[in-house]
């Protein structure tokens, strides 16, 4: 099993959005950064979750338990339903791709308990600006 961290930053001026994804499980720490494009932090959040899912895949990680600060998502999977069209598009990728995962539970997760996604994703918005 491996837990995935996964959290987003956004600015509003200019418009731009970063994500961090952390993985750990027994044998190893994998972290990635992404560029998220322009879009404000709650699209981010579910932005990221997605990469999340890709880069799971993409590194054979297949039983996850995803834990982020996004109440909004964790609620959605929960209820198996997104209202904002925005935002379903997101969850209807990603539910799309866990039928190629064992495991997929997604867990609300106090921001203070993702602090490394948190400052990841901080660190590569601002590496992003900086260029």
């Amino acid at each position: 099993m491996t837990r995935v961290y996964i959290d987003a930053a956004a600015s509003t001026n200019p418009k731009a959005a970063a994500g961090a994804v952390v993985f750990k499980d027994d044998s190893a720490q994998k972290e990635f950064t992404t560029y998220l494009g322009e879009m404000d932090n709650h699209e981010a959040e579910w932005a990221v979750l997605e990469f999340a899912v890709d880069k799971a895949l993409e590194h054979g990680f297949h039983s996850l338990i995803i834990h982020t600060d996004s109440k909004v998502i964790a609620d959605s999977f929960d209820k198996n339903h997104v209202k904002n069209k925005v935002f379903r598009k997101y969850f209807m990728s990603v539910s799309d791709k866990i039928g190629e995962l064992t495991l997929f539970i997604i867990s609300w997760t106090p921001r203070n308990k993702n602090r490394h996604a948190d400052a990841l994703a901080k660190d590569a918005l601002f590496r992003h600006r900086k260029n």
